[in-house]
């Protein structure tokens, strides 16, 4: 709890950090949903989708990936206190969770009202909440293998000269995000969806039915599970046994 307080406070206290990036996102999506073409969308789950669709954009960036620079002196006191390390990496992802799936299971159960369709409505939310955790633990490994310093553009701009380390791998780990967090919850959700098409009668051409649906969703949220183990104990391990990770995030100057 006490980890989780620090990060809410840190979230607080940068609004510019986290806040802004994730309302950004939200009306990136939103405008994409209603703008683009119907063909172009995510469509598994019908209207219920948007809420799926909408979490997805909200967690894919940097937020989501880039954990030890923003918050590096937190960082490097725990160095040496495993549990200490996985409890600062956890709280990261659960603040993030606590701002986005309450907003999307809102969207979810409007939705549901809507439709009038409340058992689907039940599954959607549960995926909503609890699938996105493993993407999530697997998208900070990002942060933890390829770190940058948050500076300004104008520092950047100073050190044009190391473009290299300071421009183009900045602006590399600021689109990576985008593609990550849906990879790895293609990677949750491809079995599920593959054993479904197998199963289905083969005249079924309409949306995935609440039974198939809750199934598939059981399924993803324990690859979820498993996925955010194995992330946060591959982040501990490369924290606490890499020094060139170390000294990267004691000096802000390598950008």
């Amino acid at each position: 709890m006490a980890a989780l307080r620090a990060e809410w406070i840190r979230i607080w206290r940068n609004p510019a950090d986290t806040l802004a990036t994730v309302a950004f996102n939200a009306v990136l999506m939103i405008g994409a949903w209603f703008l683009l073409p119907r063909n172009w969308l995510f469509e598994w789950t019908g209207p219920s989708g948007f809420a799926l669709a909408l979490a997805g954009w909200m967690y894919a960036d940097v937020t989501a990936t880039n954990v030890l620079a923003p918050d590096r002196e937190r960082v490097l006191a725990a160095l040496d206190d495993r549990d200490a390390l996985g409890a600062l990496l956890a709280a990261k992802a659960v603040a993030l969770w606590m701002l986005i799936a309450p907003i999307c299971a809102t969207i979810a159960i409007a939705v549901g009202v809507v439709e009038q369709d409340w058992l689907f409505t039940a599954v959607v939310v549960v995926a909503v909440a609890l699938c996105p955790f493993g993407a999530l633990a697997g998208s900070s490994l990002v942060g933890v293998f390829f770190p940058y310093h948050q500076r300004s553009l104008r520092w950047r701009w100073e050190q044009r000269a190391r473009w290299r380390t300071v421009v183009v791998r900045w602006l590399i780990l600021l689109v990576v995000p985008y593609g990550v967090f849906p990879a790895l919850s293609v990677a949750i959700a491809v079995v599920p969806v593959v054993l479904w098409r197998l199963v289905r009668p083969a005249d079924v051409h309409t949306r995935i039915g609440t039974a198939d649906f809750a199934l598939c969703v059981a399924l993803a949220v324990v690859i979820s599970a498993l996925m955010w183990v194995a992330a946060r104990r591959i982040a501990v391990s490369r924290i606490q046994r890499h020094e060139p990770l170390v000294a990267y995030l004691r000096d802000r100057d390598r950008g």
